[in-house]
């Protein structure tokens, strides 16, 4: 018995560890994201109208810079100072193509979410690349991705027109740009073109959506703090950068300063004029247009009839808002959500499932976090960034909930970004605490995804949760989610719990 169990954990790990298994996660997650780019009924909820809208008021010029606001923009906020106008402006483009070919919006829609989906792949393919550099087996590697990818909120951020995507993948390249320059600080070099093709990427990301900030601010402290330690900090330094940059071909040279003062100076128009004109780089809607104007943009208008409501005696408390932002993050990573901001709960098996692994990972990490740590310059990077980020998002939304005494704008998606790198964390702490026990990590990681996959993972949360109103407006759509979904049911234990 003992040899059939080893026998059977090899098998796992064999499967796990193969070329077919990563290309199949890849597959299934594409397969999963077409499914809602072509069922999910526009605008689907994570702002797609805004998104859209936004990028169709790009189209009307060729710059991304407005002198003024634009009339009837108001429902878009202060666009003409919003630092985050960088996906919309080269969103833009792809719009006006197919706007040539074609004015149905639903096709102009498909056509975008498709590139939306193709963004959020490739980030899939960079957070693989990451997680593999800093230690990570490609068996381990593929079952983390294999759950990541069967978070039900996962894929259906994918498949809309959102800014998000962008995001997902400017944060790992951020940090794959830092990886490949640090690599050349422990023989005293710094490479020009990591160097300056990082800074470019650190502030065109920072217009794609200004929460990207934090980690800038964590990626520079943290590259400074080890140039600092290299003795690289210094006309050495300097000297090492030079010698570096010239051998480049003068073309790529050129090309490399010029993008890098380009960035800069976009970077600058936004966030230094916004804190030289406002004091803020990013200015409250009312301080750039009027107050009536800023009530028809949906987060101030809530905020601010919010704000009329809150109680004199309101204090915030770190502990309850805590416990809010937790609940709410994780409810909404599981729910489903339609066009009309009409949401079901998660269904019951995975979701109970994410909470025991997420306490699972924490306590590995908290175990093993000096020996995970401790000499890991890459791991401790991507520490430092996510930390960084986290606590960010946890005071902003805190500092929300003390203005409008509401856990407002807690969403599952804003952690979708650096989920990956706590699962490798976590996933490298337990392999290392159950080390030569390969049976029950094989174990382990075969009943998790198999739950994932079995009870309502992925895109068929959606499908189950929703009903033909979710879909567009089309027979065959609206008949392929029945079919599934009746397939699906009798199988989904406790979809009726909640």
């Amino acid at each position: 018995m003992p040899f059939k169990i080893s026998a059977l954990a090899s098998a796992v790990r064999r499967g796990l560890n193969s070329k077919w298994c990563w290309r199949s996660i890849v597959g299934l997650f594409v397969l999963e994201t077409l499914w809602l780019v072509f069922s999910a009924q526009y605008p689907m909820a994570f702002d797609e109208n805004y998104h859209f809208g936004l990028i169709r008021l790009h189209a009307e010029q060729w710059t991304p810079f407005f002198t003024v606001q634009p009339h009837n923009a108001s429902v878009y906020g202060a666009v003409v100072r919003d630092p985050s106008y960088l996906y919309h402006w080269l969103m833009s483009f792809p719009y006006r193509l197919i706007s040539l070919c074609t004015h149905n919006q639903t096709a102009q829609i498909i056509f975008l979410r498709l590139i939306n989906v193709a963004l959020f792949t490739y980030g899939i393919v960079l957070y693989r690349r990451i997680v593999r550099k800093i230690g990570v087996s490609r068996a381990l590697t593929n079952a983390l991705f294999a759950v990541f990818i069967l978070i039900p909120v996962v894929p259906f951020l994918a498949a809309h027109i959102n800014y998000d995507n962008m995001f997902f993948v400017a944060v790992p390249l951020t940090i794959l740009l830092t990886l490949r320059l640090m690599d050349g600080f422990a023989y005293k070099r710094i490479g020009a073109l990591n160097l300056l093709a990082l800074l470019a990427v650190l502030f065109l990301s920072s217009l794609i959506k200004y929460p990207f900030l934090p980690v800038f601010a964590a990626t520079g402290l943290f590259v400074a703090w080890r140039l600092w330690r290299t003795q690289l900090l210094s006309r050495a330094g300097l000297r090492s950068f030079a010698a570096s940059f010239r051998p480049l071909p003068w073309v790529k040279q050129w090309l490399l300063v010029v993008v890098c003062l380009l960035s800069i100076g976009l970077f600058a128009e936004r966030y230094a004029a916004n804190i030289v004109t406002y004091h803020n780089p990013v200015p409250a809607c009312d301080a750039v247009i009027s107050e009536d104007e800023c009530e028809q943009y949906g987060p101030y208008g809530r905020d601010h009839s919010l704000k009329q409501k809150r109680p004199a005696s309101f204090h915030a408390n770190p502990v309850v808002y805590g416990w809010q932002w937790l609940y709410g993050m994780w409810y909404r990573l599981f729910f489903a959500i339609n066009y009309n901001y009409a949401n079901s709960p998660p269904l019951l098996i995975i979701s109970v499932t994410a909470i025991v692994m997420a306490v699972l990972l924490a306590l590995g990490m908290a175990a093993r976090f000096r020996p995970l740590f401790a000499g890991q310059p890459a791991r401790q990077l991507i520490a430092w960034v996510t930390l960084g980020y986290i606590l960010a998002l946890f005071a902003d939304g805190f500092s929300a909930y003390n203005k409008t005494a509401q856990p407002v704008a807690i969403n599952g998606r804003y952690l979708i970004p650096f989920l990956p790198f706590l699962f490798a964390f976590g996933g490298l702490a337990w392999a290392q605490l159950l080390r030569g026990h390969l049976a029950v990590k094989a174990a382990f990681a075969s009943v998790v995804i198999a739950i994932f996959l079995l009870q309502g993972g992925g895109t068929m949360t959606f499908i189950v949760r929703s009903n033909d109103t979710w879909m567009w407006n089309n027979g065959a759509v609206r008949a392929a989610n029945r079919v599934v979904r009746s397939a699906v049911w009798p199988f989904v234990i406790g979809k009726n719990t909640y």
